[in-house]
C-alpha cells in the first residue's frame, strides 16, 4: 500500500487515496461526506467512541486486528494516560474488547500529532 492510501481518521491502509466518495472499512469514513461537515479530530473521537470498532460487514477485519496500533504505525498519537490525568472525553458507555484485548485507557490525539488536548479515552 501507498503512504498516500492511509486513511487519516485511523491509520488504515485502504487500497485507494481517502477521498472521492471511498470509504474506510477499519473507522467507516466515507471521505468527500463526512469530511465537509466534520474535521478530522471529531471524526476520530466518534470512532474511538465506538470502542474502536471495526466498521466495515462486508471487508473482512484483519486477523489480529489492533486499532491502537494501526494508529500508532500511522503516526497518529495514542498513548494510555496516567491514572491521575484527566480526559477529555469518555467513552465508558461503549467498553469494548477486540480480539479478546480491552481498550480501557487508551487515548488517541484528536488534534496534531502529539497534541491531547482534545483526547478520546476508551474505559
Amino acid at each position: 500500500m501507498k503512504p498516500e492510501n492511509t486513511c487519516p481518521v485511523c491509520g488504515f491502509e485502504m487500497e485507494a487515496p481517502p477521498k472521492d466518495f471511498r470509504i474506510c472499512p477499519s473507522c467507516g469514513t466515507e471521505f468527500g461526506v463526512h469530511d465537509v461537515n466534520a474535521s478530522i479530530a471529531e471524526l476520530r473521537e466518534a470512532w474511538m467512541r465506538t470502542g474502536p470498532k471495526w466498521w466495515s460487514t462486508v471487508d473482512a477485519r484483519p486477523e489480529n486486528w489492533d486499532p491502537i496500533t494501526q494508529m500508532a504505525n500511522a503516526g497518529i498519537a495514542v498513548k494510555r494516560p496516567a491514572a491521575s490525568q484527566p480526559s477529555a472525553v469518555s467513552t465508558s458507555t461503549a467498553s469494548s474488547t477486540i480480539g479478546g484485548r480491552g481498550w480501557a485507557g487508551w487515548v488517541a490525539a484528536s488534534g496534531q500529532h502529539g497534541d491531547i488536548s482534545r483526547a478520546v479515552v476508551c474505559d
